[in-house]
């Protein structure tokens, strides 16, 4: 990612500060998109297609060897393990 400096029109300025926080982005992020979508992107590719590209990719083994599907437990237990210990801890340093 190379950084660049430009020059705008304060007007202008002020319209893509408004349009990137519509979008929910920086102005970098939505000059940047501005960019890609008007120039190309670098493999040619549509947003489209990279987006299909990448659910097409690699998927996720999410059964084990057997063909199981992890439990909840699996899933979530070391978690709610951390946050109970988390708990426990702050409780002890509260006294």
């Amino acid at each position: 990612m190379k950084n660049v400096t430009i020059t705008l029109d304060e007007g202008v300025a002020a319209r893509v500060r408004v349009q990137a926080a519509v979008h929910g982005k920086s102005m970098s992020k939505f000059i940047s998109d501005l960019l890609e979508r008007e120039i190309g992107r670098e493999d040619n590719k549509t947003d489209r297609e990279a987006i299909e590209e990448f659910l097409r990719g690699p998927l996720w083994p999410l059964t084990d060897e057997n063909g199981r599907w992890p439990s909840r437990e699996d899933i979530y237990g070391e978690r709610v393990n951390e946050l109970l210990r988390r708990y426990e801890r702050s409780r002890t340093h509260d006294r």
